[in-house]
């Protein structure tokens, strides 16, 4: 709803006040469009499985992961959220230690049984 409201705002200012061409418009507008999309299929996804294992979900968000890495101190966390604190700090949020995009260590056999837990949900629907 936020991402529908904010950018119908700003399509609608760069439109009347002629800030963009018609094309870029329409680009925006499609990418708006797209992100929204995202948004909606996310919220789904995370309602739909709010009762996964507590092995499967970050433990900052509470979501289930869908790109599970090792961080050193051995917390294992959702690759798009780590990436996020990242941007706003070089610091383990569990430790405080220093950490690095490239620390991160993907937990492969963790995902693999995350995909298998969702297939077998959807499955049964």
């Amino acid at each position: 709803a936020v991402v529908s409201t904010q950018s119908t705002g700003a399509i609608g200012r760069l439109r009347n006040n002629l800030i963009k061409s018609a094309y870029e418009v329409e680009a925006f507008e499609e990418f708006a469009r797209q992100v929204k999309e995202r948004y909606d299929e996310k919220q789904v996804m995370d309602m739909e499985f709010d009762d996964a294992p507590d092995e499967f979900k970050d433990p900052l968000m509470s979501t289930l992961m869908r790109n599970p890495v090792k961080l050193p101190s051995g917390v294992t966390m959702d690759r798009d959220i780590i990436q996020r604190h990242l941007l706003h700090s070089t610091t383990d949020p569990f430790n405080r230690q220093h950490l690095t995009h490239d620390m991160l260590e993907p937990d492969t056999e963790l995902q693999a049984r995350i995909e298998e837990w969702v297939r077998e949900r959807l499955g049964r629907k």
